[in-house]
């Protein structure tokens, strides 16, 4: 029966570092895809004008954040990228507005909504890094932006998560094969025992 399990657990642990593999090379891909479209970028850009890290400044934040989420009988935490919010709080103003008791008629709250709508659209387009080297974005540096949102929201949390998964079934085949051990161990004592209690009888 301890066998059958540790099969199938081997098992499991094969079709995870398939998946493990497959999400490496994709990342590996994306950051030869990333690297390429900066250097194409900046063989093109005006003289002076480099688009890289050394040019970040005081506006560079996470626009990302990671959700680790546990479940299932083990609790192997599960990683999840979403993109941040674009301004945590309300300024006092709109506090107040929230605190109002809904007396407003509905042309005014509507008229309120899309004006909100249109400062959060404002903000997100002010954090976006590619309006910090000009209006006139090269395609190769879109396209490098495109490629570092794919790995960092689709191909990294799954490749974190499996291998939280397959480091969860290593620790389980390692129990699976002490308990195994622990079997075997006491199936030959109890041999032992019989062998020699039958010995025994026929001494006597």
């Amino acid at each position: 029966m301890e066998v059958d399990q540790i099969d199938k657990l081997l098992e499991r642990y094969l079709h995870l570092l398939h998946q493990y593999t497959t999400l490496r090379e994709q990342l590996s891909s994306l950051q030869t895809g990333i690297y390429q479209n900066i250097a194409r970028a900046n063989f093109a850009a005006e003289r002076g004008m480099r688009f890289g890290q050394d040019y970040y400044d005081e506006r560079m934040q996470a626009s990302r954040k990671v959700a680790i989420i546990l479940g299932g009988d083990q609790d192997v935490p599960a990683f999840a990228v979403a993109a941040g919010s674009t301004e945590a709080g309300l300024t006092q103003s709109e506090q107040g507005a929230a605190a109002d008791d809904g007396t407003k008629d509905a042309s005014k709250e509507k008229k309120e909504k899309e004006e909100e709508e249109a400062r959060e659209l404002r903000k997100g387009q002010r954090k976006d890094p590619l309006r910090w080297f000009g209006l006139l974005t090269p395609m190769p540096l879109r396209q490098a932006q495109a490629q570092s949102i794919e790995a960092i929201e689709r191909v990294i949390p799954k490749l974190v998560s499996v291998n939280a998964q397959m480091t969860q079934v290593e620790i389980e085949v390692r129990r699976a094969r002490k308990k195994r051990a622990k079997a075997e161990a006491a199936a030959v004592k109890q041999e032992q025992e019989v062998s020699a209690g039958s010995g025994a009888e026929i001494t006597v």
